[in-house]
């Protein structure tokens, strides 16, 4: 029985025309067969859709598992129907999505004058739904950390769709205010009645001035010569707050200054014990690192520090960090 014309439904159909519009973009620039490949399967799961089979077993005719169908909209068989074919193809529809993924991200050695940046990211499967982003407009860096909630393709689809909603807000120059404002509302525009995203945004000036607002997300960390300050959450995440006032902490940072924002992939990272890594832990990291180190350095020592303390446990969740550091030139 298909899965009907249900909320789920209708918000994966704006999500699949989202991310159709985005590889019509990429095609635009570089026509590959893998991405023209993954075009056709977007283009199937939308005429499933209008057609009431979405969510239907192409082989045995029965229910694909709604978790299934969440993770990966473009799933169109059973887990148990798939054919050994079948299961190269998907694996590889994933490496692909991974590879679109990655390609959003910043560039590794991603410079902007007046600045420093670093940052880790570490997919705990194929695909991720952490975001981050540093974009530079009119002479002000703005920074992006979110988490998007769910796993699989589904939320690695949303974090993309936020990508897209930021880059297009922020040449607007809006306020911070206004422009998390509009972002929710984008957001909840293209979600599912069940997701949601913790987010923090920041922007800077040339001189310093930080604007930081936080939507839900774990506490963002500012490192300087007093020590390590933290900025907790100061409204609802993403999708589930209306148009109401966002509050926005304003600061000066010094040259020096290091601000470091992840996700709760880091801070929960557990060992064999159970134990979970802790903000604590990473702010104790970051102060001891900090008077001598670049960001490029704190992200590799955080990066060790975790791997220590995991041990012999899988990473459980996508582990994303990026240091930003005040460097004015002289």
């Amino acid at each position: 029985m298909a899965m009907g014309e249900t909320t789920y439904v209708n918000s994966v159909r704006e999500q699949l025309l989202a991310g159709r519009e985005r590889l019509s973009d990429v095609l635009a620039g570089h026509e590959s067969e893998q991405m023209l490949r993954l075009l056709a399967e977007v283009d199937s799961a939308l005429h499933r859709i209008e057609h009431g089979s979405f969510g239907v077993c192409e082989v045995c005719a029965g229910e694909v598992p709604s978790e299934v169908m969440m993770e990966n909209p473009l799933a169109r068989v059973c887990l148990e129907c798939l054919t050994p074919k079948q299961q190269r193809a998907l694996e590889y529809d994933l490496e692909l999505a991974a590879q679109i993924q990655k390609g959003l991200l910043p560039p590794t050695d991603v410079a902007i004058a007046g600045w420093e940046i670093s940052y880790l990211y570490q997919p705990a499967g194929m695909v991720s739904g952490d975001y981050c982003d540093v974009i530079k407009d009119d002479g002000q860096l703005n920074f992006i950390m979110a988490d998007v909630s769910g796993k699989g393709v589904a939320a690695a689809m949303l974090a993309s769709n936020l990508r897209a909603v930021f880059r297009s807000l922020i040449p607007l120059r809006l306020p911070v205010e206004e422009l998390m404002v509009r972002a929710n509302r984008l957001f909840r525009e293209s979600a599912l009645p069940n997701q949601y995203a913790t987010l923090a945004f920041g922007r800077t000036s040339n001189h310093g001035k930080l604007e930081l607002a936080n939507a839900g997300h774990l506490p963002v960390l500012l490192a300087g010569k007093s020590g390590v300050i933290t900025f907790e959450s100061s409204c609802k995440p993403l999708g589930f707050f209306s148009d109401e006032q966002v509050h926005v902490v304003r600061a000066v940072v010094s040259p020096g200054d290091t601000v470091v924002l992840y996700t709760d992939g880091i801070s929960e990272a557990s060992n064999a014990d159970g134990e979970e890594y802790g903000v604590e832990a990473l702010r104790k990291l970051i102060a001891e690192q900090h008077p001598t180190c670049c960001p490029a350095k704190l992200v590799q020592a955080c990066k060790q520090r975790l791997a220590a303390f995991r041990g012999t446990m899988e990473r459980a969740d996508d582990e994303t960090l990026l240091a930003i550091q005040y460097a004015p030139a002289l």
